[in-house]
């Protein structure tokens, strides 16, 4: 008899695990609230990366994880994705952060080992017209990551899960789950809950523990009405952490921030968050933009796994918490769903 898997939460983790189960031959249905890819999966930078900045922390296993994930993207979708140069400039031609950014990008590529996606490049900066950078740097090193178009993408998938036969139930907002496989009233083998900062919520509502907590921390982008050819990682005026400006459909895609909220309902931009985006990205420019150059924002909430008070230093990593036939997704990032789904394949498998 075919095994019945229960999904709730039409992410990116509950999208592609769908798929995943259904080509292991389960039948699955997948209850989304609203609808699919809708909500954190679809307020991202967009990159599907390790996370350079992630080595700091010493996240070694997270973020060749993560670089093995990237490669499966690229590699399975390239229509919708591709590599991206990313240049980290500097001013000063010798210094500490510059040593630490060189040995930091030499490890990235050694953990990605075969799947690298080309060779860092430590090179002077030209002065010229193309040039958005202030002339005060002088030196930029430069490695490869990936980057996607998620709307199309997101298509692609939801198209692949309607021919595995996957049963999606949008604007369906389930009452209740237990560990024993009921969603409301339906009965499955197995549920799993993939509701990303939603988890605990969801976890408590229905009466069981929950192992891990959630630190909801937002992230908030700006679309500019401004062109760069290609990537820019650069420290915000915090210090504290790094912001990115990608070229994005002829214009130019700038975050994210990090702020600490209450709840991960209906998450949107502030004037602080927006202040600090234009000040930070001004800061390197030669030419600098204002409000007007602002087209669109949009702001997601992580589902991080609360470590400590610094968020900056939490892991992007997941956690899956098994309870009878409840399987419980924390954390995670759209770059490493496949990781998810192939973890929670083995565990449905093995039972």
């Amino acid at each position: 008899m075919i095994k019945r898997i229960g999904i709730v939460g039409g992410g990116i983790s509950g999208l592609v695990t769908a798929i995943f189960l259904a080509r292991e031959g389960y039948k699955v249905s997948i209850f989304e609230k609203n609808f699919l890819l809708s909500e954190t999966s679809s307020k991202t930078t967009k990159l599907l990366h390790g996370g350079l900045r992630y080595l700091e922390n010493f996240h070694f296993k997270e973020v060749k994880n993560g670089l093995n994930d990237r490669h499966w993207w690229l590699k399975n979708f390239p229509q919708h994705t591709n590599k991206i140069k990313i240049s980290i400039p500097f001013v000063n031609l010798i210094s500490l952060d510059l040593l630490k950014f060189f040995f930091g990008v030499k490890l990235y590529a050694l953990l990605a080992g075969s799947k690298s996606l080309g060779n860092s490049k430590l090179s002077l900066i030209k002065k010229n017209s193309d040039n958005v950078l202030s002339n005060n740097y002088k030196l930029e090193l430069s490695f490869f990551d990936g980057v996607m178009d998620d709307t199309l993408l997101g298509k692609d998938l939801i198209k692949q899960a309607k021919q595995l036969d996957i049963d999606i139930f949008e604007n369906h907002e389930i009452s209740s789950f237990d560990i024993n496989g009921k969603i409301d009233e339906q009965n499955f083998d197995n549920i799993i809950l993939a509701v990303g900062p939603w988890t605990k919520i969801l976890l408590q509502k229905n009466n069981i523990k929950s192992l891990r907590d959630i630190d909801y921390i937002k992230g908030s982008h700006l679309i500019l009405n401004k062109q760069i050819k290609s990537g820019i990682m650069f420290t915000g005026i915090c210090n504290s952490r790094y912001i990115f400006a990608l070229p994005f459909k002829g214009l130019t895609l700038l975050g994210t921030t990090e702020e600490r909220v209450k709840s991960p309902e209906n998450p949107s931009i502030d004037l602080s968050e927006e202040s600090y985006l234009l000040e930070s990205f001004n800061s390197i420019i030669k030419n600098p933009i204002t409000k007007k150059d602002i087209l669109s924002s949009y702001s997601g909430v992580r589902p991080l796994i609360k470590e400590g008070k610094n968020s900056h230093k939490a892991s992007r990593d997941f956690f899956i918490q098994k309870n009878k036939r409840l399987i419980s997704i924390f954390g995670g990032k759209w770059t490493t769903a496949p990781s998810i789904a192939r973890k929670i394949v083995t565990i449905i498998n093995n039972e």
